[in-house]
């Protein structure tokens, strides 16, 4: 028989001392189970609500993001368009937007020095009649409508676009490449020939019959720091009286959006300028 069974009419009282007493209720009181339910629920309550918050964050922050970007696009959309209509501005226009280039490209320059590298807007002949767009399609019959000197330059901002004017305007029976896939005294050589004056009629030597092909070629296309270094070892450029026009490739924007007047030739394209300006009678730009 066991103590549990055992009964034998006793009340039994058990003593515990106070060093004895018996643990302490885990059990919570009222005020605590309120308490902890309130924090449970405020807790659970804030876990509900994170999710969505992040949620709109993230997409106002790919909302903001997006505006963002849109606007850099719209930018850059809207300098391209202002970087192609340039050609079709007026003379005046076309020195004021060449001034400000020169002004960031010399910082250090004072007023009286930068009056030296200016453009005068008696320096371009306006084009802006010609209403077609401006591509190689149209090159020809642009170069054909404005130009009325015996000879002109073309300036392209690169050897590949040199390569594809050269090729829009007939080839060699009209033009001539100067680029740096030729030998700079080879390009020097062919300019001296082809600028000098054509043979008597009747003379019928292989010299005679190649200046007669030379006075045929009227388009002498380059990039300006290739033809910077021409014009630096000869002088037939600057030689007689003739009237000289400068076409500037000045639509055509490269991979960068770059034309010929913000690329890495700006500072050669300026400086021939002035020297073919100062040098040579008779010389108007005109912008394609």
């Amino acid at each position: 028989m066991s103590g549990d069974d055992l009964d034998d009419g006793l009340d039994y009282e058990l003593q515990v001392s106070d060093s004895e007493s018996l643990p302490e209720s885990t059990e919570l009181t009222d005020n605590e189970v309120e308490t902890e339910s309130s924090k449970r629920t405020r807790t659970s309550s804030q876990l509900d609500h994170v999710e969505p918050d992040q949620i709109v964050s993230k997409r106002q922050k790919k909302l903001a993001k997006s505006k963002v970007h849109q606007k850099k696009l719209e930018k850059v959309e809207d300098d391209k368009n202002q970087k192609k209509a340039l050609p079709k501005s007026s003379p005046e226009r076309i020195a004021d937007y060449l001034a400000t280039l020169i002004r960031q490209k010399f910082p250090d320059l004072s007023a009286l020095e930068l009056e030296e590298h200016y453009f005068k807007r008696t320096d371009f002949i306006s084009t802006e009649a010609y209403e077609k767009e401006r591509n190689l399609h149209n090159f020809q019959e642009f170069v054909n409508k404005f130009s009325k000197s015996p000879r002109a330059v073309i300036l392209s901002p690169s050897n590949i676009r040199v390569a594809d004017v050269f090729r829009s305007l007939g080839g060699s029976q009209s033009a001539v490449k100067l680029f740096t896939k030729s030998k700079l005294k080879d390009d020097v050589a062919r300019v001296d020939l082809l600028l000098k004056s054509p043979k008597p009629k009747g003379v019928k030597t292989k010299k005679a019959q190649k200046d007669k092909k030379g006075a045929l070629v009227k388009y002498f296309i380059s990039t300006p720091t290739r033809l910077e270094k021409i014009a630096s070892s000869t002088d037939s450029f600057f030689e007689g009286k003739d009237k000289l026009d400068i076409f500037l490739d000045a639509s055509y924007l490269d991979p960068k959006a770059n034309t010929l007047f913000t690329s890495e030739d700006s500072g050669a394209l300026f400086a021939v300028l002035k020297e073919f300006l100062n040098k040579k009678s008779s010389v108007k730009i005109l912008l394609f």
